[in-house]
């Protein structure tokens, strides 16, 4: 915006106009899928709705999951992007999927994109390390069959096809929004997982590289690999085993007179001092 348009009445550029327009947009069809509340200006920080799926269930709806929302009012290769170091420390901490939301006002359509790749990202970056964080991220929409992977260097990271490409109209027609609702769900579910897998530590990735926009996740082949490469994902992974062992080895224990019990908690127990002694003597834990 520019310095007479900030300090003058009366007057707004026309760019920030069109933009609000396309949330407006964003924001009808969005709510067809559950609450889709939009963020104020003041507090907009990269995602302009916070929503969440809700499955109707007679008279009701029974919300589920949790997601962000980024809208733009055109589409191309520089439409979604964050800047800034810090936009990367953020997406490690955020706990949720984000889509982004491509609103096309001359084809009354509302593109929506998947950011399921933007793990693939992070799990390529150390955290500790923000020295090496680039200074922008651009997401890359495109119409190839198969997604790449993201460039950690220059902050690439490919987004592919729409997810969903959404007839304004459509949203009045309950048999479309049901069968779009069931597709975002599909997307927003494993990425949900995503998420808490790598907030937690475990460095895997469960994600699609081949999809058809409109069309259900289960007519494709699944891309999964597992991270597991980095000395910081290691000790983040070995604390993660060790404290879901030593869960178990509490039940195990409280439960040994059960039958079965006792052998399956001296294999933990064997396992755990093979591998964690120092960890367990530590943090005084006691099998």
């Amino acid at each position: 915006m520019t310095e007479k348009a900030k300090r003058s009445g009366g007057i707004i550029t026309y760019n920030l106009r069109e933009g609000f327009r396309s949330e407006y947009l964003a924001h009808y069809v969005f709510s067809a899928f559950g609450s889709a509340v939009p963020v104020s200006i003041a507090d907009d920080y990269g995602i302009d709705f916070i929503c969440n799926l809700a499955e109707i269930e007679g008279n009701l709806r029974n919300v589920k999951s949790s997601y962000g929302v980024q809208v733009k009012s055109d589409e191309d290769e520089d439409t979604f992007q964050y800047k800034g170091k810090q936009a990367v420390e953020w997406l490690f901490r955020i706990e949720y999927p984000i889509l982004f939301a491509a609103v096309l006002k001359r084809d009354s359509k509302v593109n929506i994109y998947s950011t399921w790749n933007v793990n693939r990202f992070l799990l390529s970056l150390n955290p500790d390390d923000k020295d090496s964080f680039p200074e922008k991220l651009i997401f890359i929409p495109d119409r190839n069959d198969e997604l790449a992977g993201p460039d950690t260097s220059k902050g690439t990271i490919p987004i592919g096809k729409p997810i969903l490409s959404i007839d304004i109209v459509d949203i009045a027609d309950i048999d479309k929004v049901n069968n779009y609702f069931r597709i975002l769900r599909e997307w927003i579910e494993f990425d949900t997982v995503n998420h808490l897998n790598r907030r937690i530590g475990l460095p895997t990735v469960f994600g699609y590289t081949r999809w058809e926009t409109n069309k259900s996740l289960s007519e494709f082949h699944v891309w999964n690999k597992m991270y597991f490469f980095s000395p910081y994902y290691y000790i983040k992974t070995k604390d993660l085993i060790f404290k879901s062992a030593v869960a178990n080895g509490m039940y195990l224990k409280a439960n040994i007179e059960l039958p079965g019990f006792k052998d399956e908690f001296e294999l933990l127990r064997d396992y755990v001092n093979k591998y964690h002694r120092d960890q367990l003597e530590k943090e005084r834990w006691c099998f």
